[in-house]
């Protein structure tokens, strides 16, 4: 009995001492971010606002809630997921909760050169005079950047992408009012540690919005801070975005590979 108890505990510990770092990441994430905004060089009113802007993000995006989601989803969405067709661009309505705020066939976008070899744009910028093609398109032929080896279309890469990586995010879809650019309040190279950008809608009052991205380095892992609106998303990638912008709270997660 004494070994099954250990062995119950032993498995038990494991997820509860991951939710425990999550926990503590998220918490130290949110100090951090309130101190490096309340010492930019920018007016106080926007200090004050982006931070009030950010706990009302975090309200919406409950940090249980989300933990449970990504417990399960990968059980969830896994026999689904195998039947689904190839062709499909939703998930049915049974599934609805597990929607996405993209695509069910991921984010990304590809090239194709003159050998028929496909490139991920995020690792090689298209070529002029090539037209990039997105996974949302039946044309694109290459892999998905989150899932090498698999097609987005794929059950394995839909798996990942829905399961893993972007998990019931559909309800992240409530855009907030946005202007035709966002104004860049404040940013120190935000593609390399200790950076950071501040973005602003331009609107005040009720239809107010922020974007803070920051990274930093812990050892050799990159961590990185994102919480918000997606200010700059819908005109990166206008073709794929269902709604006008959508929010993020990330308050701190980790990549061997970086944002």
């Amino acid at each position: 009995m004494s070994t099954i108890v250990i062995i119950a505990g032993a498995a038990l510990a494991v997820p509860l001492g991951l939710a425990g770092l999550i926990l503590w990441a998220q918490a130290a994430g949110r100090v951090q971010t309130a101190l490096r905004i309340n010492a930019l060089d920018i007016a106080p009113e926007h200090k004050q606002a982006a931070l009030a802007y950010f706990e009302r993000c975090a309200s919406q995006i409950s940090l249980a809630r989300t933990l449970w989601d990504h417990l399960r989803a990968p059980f969830v969405l896994l026999l689904p997921l195998l039947r689904l067709p190839w062709a499909a661009n939703d998930l049915p309505g049974t599934l609805a909760y597990w929607r996405n705020d993209v695509s069910i066939n991921g984010d990304g976008w590809g090239w194709q050169d003159a050998q028929g070899k496909w490139h991920q744009c995020n690792v090689e910028p298209t070529p002029p005079g090539i037209a990039a093609v997105p996974y949302t398109d039946p044309a694109y032929g290459g892999d998905a950047y989150y899932a090498p080896g698999h097609h987005p279309r794929s059950w394995y890469a839909r798996w990942i992408w829905l399961a893993f990586r972007n998990v019931a995010s559909g309800r992240m879809l409530v855009g907030p009012t946005v202007s035709e650019r966002p104004i860049l309040l404040a940013r120190a190279n935000p593609a390399a540690a200790g950076g950071y950008s501040l973005l602003w809608n331009g609107v005040t009052g009720e239809g107010v919005a922020y974007e803070w991205y920051s990274l930093d380095q812990w050892g050799p892992i990159p961590m990185w801070t994102h919480v918000g609106a997606k200010l700059g998303t819908p005109y990166t990638y206008p073709e794929v975005m269902p709604c006008p912008v959508m929010i993020t709270c990330t308050w701190r997660a980790f990549s061997n590979k970086g944002r």
